[in-house]
């Protein structure tokens, strides 16, 4: 099954480490053997206000996700902003002072225009707009440690509701599911409350959605 319709974040989580650590695929990638993988998973969460994961079996941290989540909405791409709350990101930059896949500078500053504004903007002068989409991933043959897993941010306002849609190219379920998840149903709540519209669903799409098995492990021993 490739499609879940769930009420929160924790119950897609839950669902999709339990169907991928079932596999076992062993499957060789640049980063560390795959355990699982499922192509074109899509998850729709009824609920976005619970779009924090928590699952007895992984524990979040709200530090980070905060963090983060206010990193993006800085508008940064700076190493020195994102880096307290982990130091995962020392290793990803190109250059030792910016962030290649900053999601939040590439919504509100790299390409030369507020994105965020500009789809704000149509949805406020035609709701049913079909072009409220927001580019996070650029065409580019550019070397980089980072490329930006998500390609693009769709907002779809149906029945007096704000829906959201995420395209992702590529998803880890243990490290990135968990935190894009929370940062893109709290953008959809905060474009809702920008428009005076109700939530509507969140639906996340990944190309392909994964499982390494380091990960596996870490569950096993903590048991």
């Amino acid at each position: 099954m490739n499609c879940i319709t769930v009420d929160t974040a924790t119950m897609a989580w839950d669902y999709w480490f339990d169907t991928l650590r079932l596999q076992n695929i062993q499957q060789p990638s640049r980063d560390g053997n795959v355990a699982g993988e499922i192509i074109n998973a899509v998850t729709v969460i009824t609920d976005p206000r619970q779009g924090f994961v928590k699952s007895k079996e992984r524990d979040l941290s709200i530090k980070y996700a905060i963090g983060e989540l206010l990193w993006y909405l800085s508008g940064s791409n700076k190493l020195e902003d994102i880096s307290p709350y982990s130091s995962a990101w020392k290793n990803l930059s190109d250059d030792g002072n910016t962030v290649n896949s900053a999601y939040g500078y590439r919504i509100f500053n790299k390409f030369g225009f507020n994105q965020w504004e500009h789809v704000a903007k149509l949805l406020q002068k035609d709701p049913l707009s079909r072009q409220a989409i927001i580019h996070i991933k650029e065409p580019s043959n550019a070397p980089t440690k980072d490329l930006p897993c998500t390609i693009c941010i769709q907002y779809l306002i149906r029945d007096n509701k704000l829906h959201s849609t995420v395209y992702m190219r590529s998803n880890d379920i243990w490290l990135g599911f968990p935190y894009d998840v929370f940062n893109f149903t709290s953008l959809q709540v905060l474009m809702a409350m920008e428009l005076g519209v109700p939530v509507g669903e969140y639906t996340h799409i990944a190309g392909s959605l994964h499982l390494y098995e380091r990960n596996v492990k870490n569950v096993q021993s903590a048991d």
